[in-house]
């Protein structure tokens, strides 16, 4: 799906420039006027003892890709398969569209769900999988031509109609069962790690297909997945989950920026940890002191006292690494370097801080093809970073 544009079934043809345009002036989660599509309320489900999902209360709006994130076992799948009506909650209400979900079938949802093995029909070409779900609805023939028509030129297979799936690569494949689910126009797209099959390269360029399809068509999609970039790159919002329970839910630039615990820090790409006690505070400005002694001055929204345990969280894109000492004092920590991981467009430095047993991160852009003297193996060096560069956590 390396290719861009594309018609769509629901709506008319946007460039690329006018999908972006719309992405990035899409928040109705801000708008308290706006009307949720989906709304889960005080939701838990238990199998046995195990409590699976755990009062869970969120909204999903209209047109909004959102995805559920955390790792195995955190409930994620459990929500997805409530709201598709393969499970019931054990408590709580479930709506869509502001009609209760209780009791309602599967089949009589206005939600479809795309599965990471696809489940295509090995004997049907790519038109008649594409058809199946019309048919069972028993949409007129000329109809169902015409929708898959735009199915097939929305995924951008036209020639590929009369092809059986073995005759596919796994991204056409995977398009395919995308096609397939949208042809009945769901209200809700549901997708159960759907990029899960495919190799690095093609899953990057997938996501951004996903997106451009999303806008295009205007259904709501509702992502299951553990992969963190998958879900930093396509959502509108992310969840994320940890123990059934909704630990934070924003935007993804939001949750990458301004985690609210040590754990979504921890879990949303590589972070750095500092631990310390707030040793003083003017305004927004704190003085955090590290168990080693060392005093770092922070910039910091969080409401915090004198001598309260905090942690701060520093991305490694953030921080600095030179040979030489910082000119001007401050938040600089000395060490050596452990490892390099050369990654062509960034180096990652591990660094074993002096004195305190903690090894950071840091990861510096290769903007240039030469340095002078570049920095290797247990060169002595020091890392600094500036006061805006981290986020305290107090939890």
């Amino acid at each position: 799906m390396s290719d861009t544009g594309g018609g769509g079934a629901t709506a008319p043809v946007k460039s690329q420039k006018a999908i972006g345009g719309v992405r990035r002036k899409f928040q109705p989660w801000a708008d308290p006027k706006e009307v949720p599509l989906i709304r889960f309320e005080n939701v838990t489900k238990r199998f046995g003892d195990f409590v699976a999902v755990n009062e869970v209360s969120l909204d999903i709006y209209p047109r909004e890709f959102f995805s559920l994130l955390g790792p195995s076992g955190c409930g994620k799948t459990t929500l997805m398969r409530m709201l598709a009506g393969f499970e019931q909650p054990t408590s709580g209400r479930i709506t869509l569209a502001g009609k209760d979900l209780a009791g309602v079938p599967p089949y009589e949802r206005p939600v479809n769900m795309m599965f990471q093995s696809y489940a295509l029909f090995p004997h049907m070409s790519v038109a008649d999988n594409i058809a199946f779900g019309l048919k069972m609805d028993k949409m007129p023939k000329a109809e169902i031509e015409t929708r898959v028509g735009q199915m097939l030129k929305l995924v951008k297979l036209e020639k590929f109609a009369t092809r059986k799936p073995h005759q596919l690569s796994g991204g056409q494949r995977q398009r395919v069962a995308l096609a397939r689910a949208v042809a009945k126009q769901p209200k809700v797209l549901l997708l159960d790690e759907p990029l899960g099959a495919l190799d690095k390269k093609l899953r990057e360029e997938t996501q951004f297909e996903l997106m451009d399809i999303q806008v295009e068509l205007g259904i709501t999609f509702v992502i299951v997945t553990h992969d963190q970039e998958e879900a930093m790159t396509m959502s509108d919002r992310i969840a994320v989950m940890d123990h059934g329970k909704l630990v934070q839910v924003a935007p993804p630039g939001e949750i990458y920026e301004q985690p609210n615990s040590r754990y979504v820090a921890d879990f949303i790409g590589n972070i750095n940890i500092l631990e310390g006690k707030v040793s003083a505070q003017n305004g927004s400005s704190l003085t955090i002191t590290s168990p080693s002694n060392q005093a770092f001055s922070v910039d910091s929204a969080e409401r915090c006292s004198v001598g309260q345990d905090v942690f701060l969280a520093i991305r490694p894109e953030k921080m600095r690494i030179s040979l030489d000492a910082p000119a001007t004092p401050g938040n600089s920590l000395a060490g050596e370097v452990f490892d390099i991981g050369y990654l062509g467009d960034w180096t990652n430095y591990l660094v074993d801080v002096a004195g305190t047993g903690q090894r950071i991160r840091v990861s510096q852009a290769n903007m240039s093809r030469f340095v002078e003297r570049p920095i290797t193996w247990e060169d002595k060096v020091h890392v600094s970073f500036a006061p805006d560069a981290g986020v305290v956590l107090t939890k």
